[in-house]
């Protein structure tokens, strides 16, 4: 049962993102991708695949964490040392401060 409920406190967890040199802020819930949130708030991100393979969504993480479930193949190890990330296949695991040039 403690297993259960730490799930259910993880999926009721909601975490806010804001993007770098813009005004946009919106919210991601735990069990959603930060595209998945980005979209249904109407935030034009850029995406291509939404499955981590093909590169388009690569953005800058300046704060915060975020998880995979898998190794996303679009995200390759100097970009993963350098502090990028796929907002596709990724999920907040705190409030997160993104960088991404095509939206400012």
């Amino acid at each position: 049962a403690v297993f259960k409920s730490s799930l259910l406190s993880i999926s009721a967890m909601t975490y806010c993102v804001r993007v770098a040199r813009t005004d946009l802020v919106f919210e991601v819930q735990a069990h959603e991708t930060i595209l998945q949130a980005a979209l249904r708030q109407n935030i034009n991100w850029p995406w291509g695949c939404g499955g981590g393979i093909c590169g388009v969504c690569l953005t800058q993480v300046v704060s915060g964490t975020l998880v995979y479930d898998g190794e996303p193949l679009a995200l390759f190890e100097e970009d993963s040392a350098a502090g990028k990330c796929l907002p596709c296949v990724g999920y907040a695991r705190s409030d997160l401060v993104l960088d991404n040039p095509e939206l400012g």
